[in-house]
């Protein structure tokens, strides 16, 4: 965890830290999170990307922000939500401000200005040259995915990488790369955003709701199951429902409001810019100097454009976005694509059709690497491989594993299980980030094959389940975050439904999802449970279908990323998406793994970085190779070989360690 303490410059820009380095990055909120996925079948952001981070699944893990320096210093209470962008320092080198916007974007200008307003919690990574600087580039807005994860803890875990990656490299010419700042925010009913949606309001009872999930290996096999799943969906929907009090949140937490919060942050982005460049040139000798910065630097009211990067479900939010405003698009990456026309019609059938073969092609590299690199080889072929996987899989879904939990100072603790839920979770961590996963889900099931009951692997499973039921989770203060209990079914929902679900069309979209994947169909098909239980709709919802384009030309084409293989969000998506958006190129990364930071490739992120500097996007039909695969170790041409590249070129070495860093986030490998 970086250390670094910041000076404020005179611009109110932090001077320059260090990257951040995965392996150091937030060790206690992976403790937690795990807990939390282990308990609830799913791994986390994020890892929808997010965070993670969770992004998984559609649902996140939501993490803390505790352990950041100087988070026991800070309270976002401590921030009187403002008309205007007043940033206040914040998390040892960030900015923090809340904005106040109208609940109701769709109401008149009378009921905006009179009627209930939500406080937009915002964090900024301040560009490393101040705004009057003519490399200065403004803000990239980011999103991590969810529904429901948190931008404010994105830019706190990566925000430094992510700036890293965008800014202009060293050896650039001096006036002409770009700085930039690193914006985010926790859209309504998210984290640190009020009002907060009250679904729970005891962490003792979270705890227990969570803890009383069925095992993912009894998920849907009988109707007595199923029933269970339905009522609890309907249980937590209607708790959600009533939690709200008179506070009307829940109406107004859908994408479209969110999209109208970030058209205001970049309106407020513009005039703080404004204000903050009439400051600093007034020290100017040169009045010349001074008026050509204050007119490059000038507000423009209802005209300021976005610089946005989304991820996952935040592509979705990107192309409402750019639907709604395409006379607002300054650069606009959408990576790792949601169909919006299946999720505005609460189809949840578009996800998976790439899904299995991660796995598959796991096992082709685990056959190429051979017996010293890959603990499940088959010295016959890659096919062999896969069955060898697959049948440890079946065997622990008959067979758990029993032992004996000690704690990690080596004091008994009491019985535990490794389940078939336990590692599904291992599995679906694999498949959404490969490089930092792939290796170690392959170790687990070598000694899961042997019923190795002594590999520390094993041990750290049910070791820290049972922390989680004892230790992990804070039982009084706060309520810790978690974007899979009422943030992600709650924004889902009013963005798609009502879908008037019944038990018999359920079984139906159950049986398609289990057709499309073996090993993610079971767990996906609790996304089309989010209406139970719900009984308001929308304030007001896009008036757009998505299957065609109903809006003009952006202002700017767009860039479209997609995996050769991803996890919940397939290239095929991306490809759709851009027949939406004319002068859009979709560039295609070779590789496995949900959204193009899963696998670390410097051709991507340059791109990424070309794209943001000047503009230019690939070419159409461009397709980036990743610089490792799982197994095979580093495939770069100019990395050298091993289980990690090692560049000659200094610029080459640090944009491969800021990959490793989005790659690995929570330091796995």
């Amino acid at each position: 965890m970086f250390k670094a303490r910041v000076r404020e410059s005179s611009t109110g820009h932090a001077q320059p830290s260090r990257l951040v380095n995965a392996r150091s990055r937030r060790p206690l909120s992976q403790g937690l999170c795990l807990a939390i996925l282990v308990c609830l079948g799913v791994p986390a952001l994020y890892l929808y990307r997010s965070g993670l981070s969770a992004f998984i699944l559609g649902v996140q893990c939501g993490r803390s922000t505790e352990e950041t320096p100087g988070a026991r210093d800070f309270s976002w209470d401590d921030i009187t939500p403002s008309d205007t962008l007043e940033y206040t320092p914040c998390f040892a080198g960030f900015q923090c401000a809340r904005l106040s916007v109208p609940l109701n974007w769709n109401a008149t200008v009378e009921e905006s200005a009179s009627g209930p307003r939500a406080a937009i919690a915002i964090i900024k990574l301040p560009a490393q040259v101040p705004v009057t600087d003519p490399r200065y580039g403004g803000p990239v807005v980011v999103n991590p995915g969810g529904p429901g994860e948190s931008g404010v803890y994105q830019v706190l875990a990566d925000g430094r990488n992510l700036r890293a990656l965008l800014d202009a490299p060293p050896s650039s010419p001096s006036d002409s790369g770009k700085h930039f700042d690193i914006i985010s925010f926790d859209p309504r009913g998210v984290n640190n955003t009020r009002p907060r949606l009250q679904c729970f309001t005891d962490p003792s009872d979270q705890q227990a709701w969570l803890a009383s999930l069925p095992d993912y290996g009894l998920l849907w096999h009988s109707e007595s199951v199923t029933g269970l799943e339905w009522a609890r969906a309907e249980a937590l929907g209607a708790s959600c429902s009533h939690g709200e009090g008179d506070t009307g949140i829940l109406r107004h937490v859908n994408t479209a409001q969110t999209v109208q919060d970030m058209v205001q942050i970049i309106e407020k982005e513009g005039e703080w810019r404004a204000q903050t460049a009439s400051k600093l040139v007034s020290r100017f000798h040169d009045q010349k100097s001074a008026n050509d910065v204050m007119e490059r630097l000038a507000y423009h009211p209802g005209k300021e454009r976005i610089q946005y990067w989304g991820m996952s479900y935040g592509t979705l939010i990107g192309s409402t976005f750019a639907a709604l405003h395409p006379d607002r698009i300054r650069r606009m990456v959408l990576d790792g694509v949601v169909d919006p026309a299946d999720h505005y019609s609460g189809g949840w059938l578009t996800q998976l059709q790439d899904s299995d073969k991660i796995l598959s092609k796991f096992c082709e590299y685990c056959y190429a690497a051979g017996p010293r690199l890959c603990p499940l080889y088959v010295n016959s072929s890659a096919a062999d491989v896969e069955d060898r996987l697959i049948s440890i899989l079946l065997h622990v879904k008959e067979a758990p594993v029993p032992m004996a939990v000690t704690y990690q100072d080596g004091s008994h603790a009491g019985p535990g299980l490794v389940t078939y839920g336990d590692v599904h979770l291992l599995l679906l961590s694999a498949v959404y980030f490969p490089f930092a996963s792939a290796a170690g889900f392959f170790d687990v099931l070598l000694a899961l094959e042997r019923r190795n009951t002594s590999s520390p692997a094993l041990r750290r499973i049910v070791s820290r389940k049972h922390e989680r039921a004892t230790r992990s989770m804070p039982l009084d203060g706060n309520i810790p975050y978690v974007s899979a209990l009422g943030s992600f079914q709650a924004i889902s929902c009013m963005d798609s439904g009502p879908l008037n679900l019944t038990r018999e069309t359920f079984k139906e979209f159950l049986t398609i999802l289990q057709g499309q994947s073996r090993w993610l169909g079971l767990s996906w098909a609790r996304n089309k449970l989010a209406c139970l239980g719900y009984d308001v709709e929308a304030a007001w919802k896009p008036p757009f279908s998505f299957k065609t384009q109903q809006w003009a030309n952006t202002s700017h084409p767009l860039l479209i990323v997609g995996n050769t293989h991803d996890t919940v969000t397939p290239l095929r998506n991306a490809h759709r998406v851009s027949t939406l958006f004319p002068g859009s190129v979709v560039l295609q990364q070779d590789s496995q793994g949900h959204c193009s930071h899963s696998a670390p490739a410097p051709c991507t992120l340059k791109a990424i970085r070309r794209y943001f500097q000047t503009g230019e996007l690939p070419g159409d039909g461009d397709v980036c190779e990743p610089g490792i695969r799982p197994f095979l170790g580093c495939t770069a041409k100019e990395g050298g070989r091993g289980q990690n590249c090692v560049f000659e070129d200094a610029e080459e070495q640090r944009l491969w360690d800021v990959a490793i860093a989005l790659a690995d986030p929570f330091g796995l490998r």
